[in-house]
């Protein structure tokens, strides 16, 4: 009790030294996926925001997502990285596809930003009605850039009772590229974030739809063995969702922003005030956003968190 309460006066005093020599903006950077990504443009709509209200500038650097960006924000390249949940996990862990450098000991937690949803998508003239239906068709495969894809997309395959010896492998260096393969007509099928840009692009060009996922004990336990945390959830139709015309199970986890543990927890706690107190902002510049809950900012995610965020969620009520 009394480390926390020294803590956030120390917090504060930082705080009114940062305010008034706001005139000049502090700037950190945030690893993302590529240009196009859902990654990339939460990113864009956190920055308007941070700028606007606490002088913070944030600095999209777009890599080839979390496996990339997350040992670099733990060696102190980055300040943040957006991460889903369970890659965040296994970097904390050590474990999946960060087996061979060991665990991010200096990764921190610093808020639950929205529901990434992950859907199956195909052109929209396809004949390909259910996941089984991908057998002996040419689909992506390796995702030696973004490891991730690659599990995700076994899991897919799995879910649909096949493996990947089972479609035509298609080897593309990343998810973003998988969209780009399925506009050009190389590929039949892919897995991809919903609500990303590049998914209104790709459904501008050729007209999308999804392939939904069968929600039983079967599907849930092939994904929490490749996605641990991630669940199968319906996503309803709506102005974020280009070329979703009804409800769809697809694939949800919590979008997490994770820092470095030697961000000055002052700057920690400057940026959640901005985001959890603009959320409109968020929206106005990113739909994605409209899923953000600023009073679940906090979610057990089974990874510790930042001392700047554990404060600011102690002053909020959001943690005891």
């Amino acid at each position: 009790m009394i480390r926390h309460f020294l803590l956030g006066l120390m917090i504060t005093a930082v705080m009114t030294v940062m305010t008034a020599s706001s005139a000049r903006a502090q700037s950190f950077t945030v690893g993302t996926s590529a240009q196009g990504s859902s990654g990339y443009a939460m990113t864009g709509a956190m920055a308007k925001v941070a700028l606007k209200a606490s002088r913070l500038r944030l600095r999209a650097m777009p890599q080839g997502g979390p496996t990339v960006t997350l040992p670099l924000v733990n060696q102190g390249d980055l300040d943040f990285s957006i991460a889903v949940s369970f890659v965040a996990r296994f970097g904390v862990q050590g474990s999946a596809m960060f087996s061979g450098i060991g665990p991010l000991n200096d990764l921190r937690v610093v808020a639950a930003l929205r529901v990434l949803p992950l859907g199956v998508m195909v052109p929209r003239d396809s004949d390909v009605k259910r996941l089984s239906d991908f057998r002996g068709r040419d689909m992506p495969t390796k995702f030696n850039t973004q490891k991730i894809m690659g599990a995700m997309m076994t899991a897919v395959y799995e879910m649909g009772g096949m493996t990947v010896e089972d479609i035509n492998g298609f080897p593309t260096p990343t998810g973003e590229r998988a969209v780009e393969d399925l506009i050009a007509g190389r590929i039949a099928g892919t897995l991809y974030t919903m609500d990303a840009g590049l998914t209104q692009q790709a459904n501008a060009k050729i007209g999308i739809r999804y392939i939904g996922i069968e929600n039983n004990e079967e599907n849930s336990a092939i994904l929490a063995r490749h996605a641990p945390g991630a669940v199968i959830g319906m996503i309803e139709p709506g102005d974020a969702y280009a070329g979703l015309d009804e409800p769809v199970n697809v694939i949800v986890a919590p979008f997490l922003l994770m820092a470095n543990k030697d961000v000055h927890p002052a700057v920690v706690r400057q940026l959640l005030e901005a985001l959890h107190d603009h959320k409109a902002g968020l929206v106005a510049s990113f739909s994605g956003f409209d899923s953000f809950n600023p009073e679940r900012m906090y979610q057990e995610v089974g990874m510790p968190y930042h001392e700047g965020a554990l404060v600011f969620y102690r002053e909020i009520g959001q943690l005891n």
